[in-house]
């Protein structure tokens, strides 16, 4: 069970809508401690899943043996900058999503490459974010069209969910979670593929 799906299951047991608001608020601080908890450890292992992933997909097409737990803990350790610029990076393609939504997908392509700056040659949030724009530009369309279909099946996911009156459902909320994360794990490789083949091309050429 993922801790998403454990936070709102801890939240749908307190049964809030049959409780007076007094009650509910209540029930609410009773369990503030451990929402608290849930919420405090989801950031944290998905800003370490961000770089942890990039790593692990470097120990694979190098026949590396890093497990799970140590791509996860490579991504720990660059926790700060990669807080930061996932920060940085949500506001951007959020902004972009409000104008229509499809300069949400642009954005989240052509800036979506930081984690392997940040986990692989050390750049600053802000280095990351400009060597990323710069290594997509020539795969720009393409990028976009990739990133749009991948998050397109997330969002289209969740509309038609909150349509039918899904969206509060325990069962919704799993299959909601590994759509995200069956969308995420291609994308994050297309991200990993794309600088790979561009860094190899440089070696080569130099």
């Amino acid at each position: 069970m993922t801790l998403e799906i454990a936070l709102v299951s801890l939240i749908a047991s307190l049964n809030i809508e049959s409780s007076s608001d007094t009650a509910a608020l209540e029930a609410i601080g009773e369990i503030s401690t451990q929402v608290f908890l849930l919420v405090l450890a989801s950031l944290i292992l998905s800003v370490a899943l961000s770089g942890g992933c990039m790593a692990a997909f470097r120990s694979l097409s190098t026949d590396g043996l890093m497990s799970p737990y140590q791509a996860l803990f490579s991504g720990l350790k660059k926790f700060f900058p990669l807080l930061w610029s996932n920060i940085l990076h949500s506001i951007a393609y959020g902004l972009g999503f409000l104008m229509l939504i499809l300069p949400g997908f642009y954005l989240y392509g052509r800036l979506g490459l930081f984690p392997l700056f940040i986990m692989f040659e050390d750049k600053s949030v802000m280095d990351s974010f400009g060597e990323s724009w710069n290594l997509t530009e020539e795969f720009a369309t393409k990028l976009f069209t990739l990133t749009a279909i991948f998050m397109g099946i997330q969002l289209s996911f969740g509309f038609l969910g909150g349509m039918i009156g899904f969206d509060g459902m325990l069962l919704f909320l799993i299959a909601s979670t590994a759509v995200k994360y069956g969308t995420l794990m291609p994308l994050f490789y297309l991200f990993f593929s794309l600088y790979q083949s561009v860094k190899n091309k440089s070696q080569l050429g130099s």
